[in-house]
């Protein structure tokens, strides 16, 4: 029998990793919907926010967030992507995701 403070009974959560995951999927969130009803800002170059946007789902990942639940904003980036006039090998390097050795972020190429 399995006594009942067994670690196997119980998931541990590691809090840092998801408050991380939830501001992550914030700044995704808020930074789309700007792009979606107002548009860039002046000074902004839309590769960049792009990039980050894409860094924001890939560091969600790493924190913890299951890559399904991820699915919708992937697809909201690619669709406002795509009416930017990217084509589709820009998307898909745009959604996918790079090695991230040492915890050191890599620019997509």
């Amino acid at each position: 029998m399995k006594s009942i403070n067994s670690p196997s009974d119980h998931d541990v959560i590691d809090i840092k990793q998801t408050l991380k995951a939830r501001q992550l999927l914030e700044c995704f969130d808020l930074n789309l919907i700007r792009l979606n009803d107002t548009g860039l800002r002046e000074d902004e170059e839309e590769v960049d926010t792009l990039e980050m946007l894409s860094g924001c789902l890939e560091e969600a990942i790493e924190n913890g967030v299951d890559p399904v639940d991820l699915q919708q904003r992937a697809n909201q980036l690619a669709q406002y992507a795509l009416r930017q006039g990217y084509d589709q090998h820009a998307v898909e390097n745009l959604l996918t995701m790079r090695p991230n050795p040492n915890g050191k972020r890599l620019q997509n190429d």
